[in-house]
């Protein structure tokens, strides 16, 4: 007669206690720095896709384009007007528009608003080394400001940080992890 066991062997002990081991470090590993990593990745993205049609704008229509941040409150509570913030920081939204009489500033009766990113949080910064408070774009599709680089720094700090470079032709160019910090 053969005896039946009823139980596990050391062999299946241990192989179920490695799959439990690792299916919970992998949920109780931290994860907020590939968060922070996709949030600026994401950002500069899709930055540079508007800044990439706004070239393609100020080429296509013989306009002059802006490219600038301003003050969420300054944006939302002036429907007819606006003007490019000094800094591109953080609670800014970057807005693009067609700057018809040429003075750096949207006018709804005269100006047309083509996009609106969303806002920077206020944990994360934005800088740009160009030395300028916006990007215009000329009828070419060139910039007429200094080119520079953009520096993201998700929460601020100085881990993570990742960098978008525009060229004087106005190309964008996203460079990835950068030690730049912002300012």
């Amino acid at each position: 007669m053969k005896i039946k066991q009823a139980g596990v062997t050391l062999l299946e002990l241990m192989i179920t206690l490695a799959i439990v081991g690792i299916v919970a470090s992998i949920t109780l590993w931290n994860s907020s720095d590939i968060l922070k990593e996709n949030r600026a990745e994401s950002f500069l993205l899709e930055l540079k896709r508007n800044i990439s049609y706004a070239r393609s704008q100020a080429a296509s229509t013989d306009e002059i384009v802006i490219v600038c941040p301003t003050d969420e409150t300054k944006m939302r509570n002036s429907n007819s007007a606006f003007s490019c913030s000094k800094e591109w920081g953080s609670n800014k939204i970057i807005t693009v528009f067609v700057d018809v009489d040429n003075d750096g500033k949207y006018k709804q009766t005269t100006d047309s608003l083509l996009r609106v990113m969303e806002q920077i949080s206020e944990q994360d910064k934005l800088t740009y080394k160009g030395n300028e408070d916006r990007l215009r774009f000329n009828t070419s599709g060139r910039i007429t400001t200094n080119p520079g680089n953009f520096i993201f720094c998700p929460n601020g700090g100085t881990e993570n940080n990742k960098a978008l470079t525009v060229s004087q032709s106005g190309t964008a160019f996203y460079v990835g992890d950068s030690i730049e910090k912002c300012d």
